[in-house]
């Protein structure tokens, strides 16, 4: 496998598909390299913005310098994208907060910046003030405040990431305190319990790892995406020997969590630990994420591994392993003889993408322009009784189709290709 100082040339690749795993990867593991912003930086003005749109999500986790704010500012003032703003705002918000009090004139001034931005920017300049003691109590407040709201996007999240980020700075409450707390919460601990998993990853505590392991059992999916997101920052191999240990005799829905831990976890122990639960695991869902988490890893010794999981048939609903393995064995220099057949229905999947992906541009250029007209292209009337948008007759009623295979999970890697999880992409989020 490789490693992230082997791993962080590739953001300048020449081919795009190997410079999204190189930033995946590097993202993944909260790599704390300085240079990794720079690097996906000149990439932009290398290949291109639309090329490098891994790279610039990534780097809202990457540590930035000055010299790194500094270029992000000027792509943005360059840019006249609203998505590719968008992208560089989320930069801004995430900066360490040292650079942005030493860099708050040049923020400050910087044009067309939203509302949100500027309100999640003074707020951590006015949190890193904050003594400890006042950001833990305000932490536990803002989560009994919160209780009465079960859906995630019903709370101010911005708002607990901002304490959560000002209390990773101090020692209250105490490490063994947050394990005593944790330990204490039944199988729904509320917001606090997530927050506090938020905080053992800030702080990077080793001591905690048995009780973050322990709730990926619990069937809540965010708080087990929260503790994902943990255990990866903290990135100790102790999570890898746990999962490993009790992995074979786990329900289903605790091994993809589990699975999804290892690769975030970038040590040797991790493709020791993939190739010998392969060797046992039958589910092929949970055998397709573990090759992708052996492809993640750019494992030379998962090649052969991943190439007979192809042939013998995966579930192609979670990831096309072809498309990994391609990359893998390119920056690695093993030949394929398949590689030909699969680089091209790479590039035809990819050509479709990019006609459905112009096709909806152009509709959204259509109703820009309606708008403009002031005529709501959706609205019903006696004179315009379909949509201006939609010219096609209703589709016919046709017999429900049932598929034979297994439903995409809400966190595997949504099928149509974009690389978001399921659930964030084609799927609908609960109102």
């Amino acid at each position: 496998m490789l490693f992230a100082e082997e791993v962080r040339p590739l953001l300048l690749h020449e081919d795009r598909p190997v410079r999204d795993a190189a930033a995946d990867y590097l993202h993944s593991s909260w790599c704390q390299d300085t240079s990794l912003a720079p690097m996906i930086l000149r990439a932009c003005h290398q290949y291109g913005i639309n090329e490098n749109i891994h790279g610039l999500m990534a780097c809202s986790r990457f540590v930035l310098t000055e010299e790194s704010l500094d270029g992000v500012l000027q792509m943005l003032a360059d840019v006249d994208d609203d998505e590719t703003a968008w992208r560089l705002h989320r930069i801004l918000i995430h900066i360490p907060v040292d650079v942005l009090l030493r860099r708050e004139s040049a923020l400050l001034a910087t044009p067309n910046l939203p509302d949100e931005v500027m309100i999640r920017i003074n707020r951590r300049e006015d949190l890193s003030n904050w003594p400890g003691s006042k950001l833990w109590q305000e932490l536990q407040e803002f989560a009994n405040r919160s209780e009465e709201e079960k859906y995630v996007g019903k709370i101010d999240h911005a708002h607990a990431d901002d304490l959560i980020e000002a209390l990773g700075r101090h020692d209250e409450p105490a490490a063994a305190a947050i394990c005593e707390l944790l330990r204490s919460f039944g199988e729904d601990g509320g917001w606090l319990e997530i927050f506090l998993v938020d905080l053992v990853g800030q702080r990077r505590l080793s001591e905690a790892i048995p009780l973050l392991v322990d709730r990926l059992r619990i069937d809540t999916d965010y708080l087990r995406e929260r503790v994902m997101e943990a255990l990866g920052r903290i990135g100790d191999p102790e999570a890898v020997r746990l999962i490993r240990e009790t992995f074979p005799s786990e329900p289903r829905h605790v091994k993809s969590y589990a699975s999804g831990v290892i690769g975030r976890i970038k040590h040797p122990d991790v493709e020791e630990a993939i190739l010998e639960l392969l060797e046992i695991e039958e589910d092929p869902g949970i055998r397709t994420i573990l090759c992708m988490k052996l492809c993640d890893i750019f494992s030379e010794r998962g090649i052969e591994v991943v190439r007979r999981q192809i042939h013998s048939g995966y579930d192609r609903m979670i990831v096309c392993l072809e498309d990994h393995l391609l990359i893998v064995a390119h920056v690695l220099g093993v030949a394929l003889s398949e590689a030909d057949t699969w680089r091209a229905e790479r590039e035809e999947r990819e050509r479709q993408r990019a006609e459905r992906q112009a096709e909806m541009a152009e509709l959204g250029r259509q109703y820009a322009a309606l708008k403009a007209r002031g005529i709501d292209p959706f609205a019903k009337s006696a004179e315009n009784p379909k949509p201006l948008l939609k010219q096609e007759s209703p589709p016919e009623k046709i017999a429900p189709v049932r598929l034979d295979q297994p439903r995409v999970g809400r966190n595997a890697p949504c099928p149509c290709g974009s690389g978001k999880k399921f659930k964030k992409c084609c799927a609908h989020e609960p109102p």
